[in-house]
């Protein structure tokens, strides 16, 4: 693969990874998160928010950043979900640009800097596995589940975009916090759908931008698509009933 080019304009973005038991993957992911972003041209900073983890990744977050200023380390004690960690490492965050992806290598820094790099000129980027040049290395059959399942979502909500519930996207602070939390940031996955639907209802210019999802370093993966379908699809029929004509 040909290096990444530097970005013409570069980002001063926190980076918000939501944890939980991820130590097997966390501290890999941050440092090549902030190599990646200096390399590129971005000042990068890192947003950790752990559901204090029984496998000690805070810990070991701890320890591998302790002389590290770019990194912020938030630890939720008494509360969890991913939707809700995800609004806590927003808040949290110091930067102008805020970037949301997933803890495990499933979304890989060098298209992290790629959505950064496209960021000028529209209200938000997206990672889409269903644009020409995404995909997914990790599962053929979990592509094509969610590829079903993200039509069905553009058409019961008019969707433009192709992939709503990839959860990788850039956009400043600012937009993301006009975001009513108690609307969109809760459960779990789903709340990708109601942020992309939220967005698109305000008429936000939204870019799609190919990514291909990675192998995890190590743990298990908490996503399992079949088991949280009756939970998208109930939330995908609540937002229809807000979808303007």
């Amino acid at each position: 693969m040909s290096p990444i080019p530097p970005s013409p304009v570069g980002q001063r973005a926190s980076v918000v990874l939501p944890t939980y038991n991820e130590r097997d993957n966390i501290v890999a992911l941050a440092q090549e998160i902030l190599r990646a972003g200096q390399e590129a041209g971005h000042a990068l900073q890192v947003v950790v928010v752990d559901d204090d983890s029984p496998d000690g990744t805070a810990q070991a977050v701890a320890e591998a950043f302790a002389a590290e200023p770019r990194l912020k380390l938030v630890v939720r004690r008494g509360e969890r979900g991913l939707a809700s960690a995800v609004h806590r490492g927003i808040r949290e965050a110091q930067m102008p640009v805020v970037a949301l992806m997933d803890s495990d290598f499933n979304h890989h820094p060098r298209d992290l800097v790629r959505l950064l790099n496209a960021l000028p000129g529209w209200d938000m980027v997206l990672g889409s596995r269903y644009v020409p040049g995404g995909g997914m290395k990790t599962s053929r059959l979990r592509w094509l589940g969610s590829y079903a399942f993200n039509l069905y979502l553009r058409w019961l909500l008019g969707l433009a975009t192709r992939d709503n519930l990839s959860g990788f996207l850039v956009a400043s602070r600012e937009t993301l916090l006009s975001f009513d939390p108690a609307q969109v940031f809760f459960g779990y996955g789903d709340y990708a759908i109601r942020l992309l639907f939220a967005a698109q209802q305000r008429g936000l210019r939204i870019k799609e931008l190919p990514v291909v999802y990675d192998h995890r370093l190590g743990g298990r993966s908490k996503t399992d698509l079949l088991g949280l379908l009756p939970q998208y699809t109930k939330s995908g029929l609540a937002l229809r009933r807000q979808r303007r004509p």
